[in-house]
């Protein structure tokens, strides 16, 4: 018997589907009669939600980055966190699923369309500068952070570690990788005005736990 779905469901479903075969399997690998099989529904219905197993992929990525911007307000919201805890948290991490990210990063970049990427770069600095830029002004109010320009200079942070370090525009490897991660932080602080050293932790982990070192 034919099973009819809420036009939301069924598109999640899709979604789901796919991010877990891209993942197994790889995006390249990954045809869409693969996707059509892991949910037994029929190509027109395929179609009906994506044009293509590109455009699929693209909403993975989107999904993703919803969530992400989700948990970093839920974080930016919390009135019982300072400007630095919260900053802290949101761009060292610790919670985030970051292998998640990992492994998207390296199947869109294996899509071979720059217009994904680049959307993809666009997207999250769009979103999440807002929500940094809210951090900062109450750094600003706290005393810990010092700029005329606050949500100017994440835009142009956020688009200069998304570019650099996470766009595949370049091929940083090793402690070429680290340096300039270190460059970041020492331009984090001087745009900011935050005392010396305060943006260590975007490359101290990493450092002390040798995974981007040679």
């Amino acid at each position: 018997m034919r099973i009819i779905k809420e036009h939301g469901k069924r598109r999640a479903e899709i979604v789901d589907a796919a991010e877990a075969l891209f993942a197994s399997k790889g995006y390249a690998s990954t045809t869409v009669s693969d996707i059509l099989a892991a949910l037994n529904i029929a190509k027109g219905t395929f179609y009906h939600y994506f044009a293509s197993k590109e455009e699929l992929m693209d909403a993975v990525i989107a999904r993703y980055i919803d969530t992400e911007m989700e948990a970093a307000q839920a974080i930016a919201d919390n009135p019982q966190m300072s400007a630095a805890e919260k900053m802290f948290r949101i761009l060292s991490a610790p919670g985030q699923d970051n292998a998640r990210g990992d492994r998207l990063e390296k199947e869109a970049s294996a899509v071979g369309n720059a217009d994904m990427q680049q959307r993809t770069m666009a997207s999250i600095v769009l979103q999440l500068s807002p929500i940094l830029e809210g951090i900062v002004r109450q750094g600003m109010r706290e005393g810990v952070f010092q700029t005329e320009y606050p949500g100017e200079c994440m835009e142009i942070l956020l688009a200069a570690s998304e570019f650099m370090l996470h766009g595949g525009a370049f091929a940083w490897e090793g402690a070429q990788r680290l340096q300039k991660i270190k460059a970041l932080a020492w331009m984090a602080e001087k745009a900011l005005g935050a005392e010396k050293g305060h943006f260590n932790y975007l490359y101290e982990k990493f450092e002390k736990n040798g995974e981007i070192c040679d």
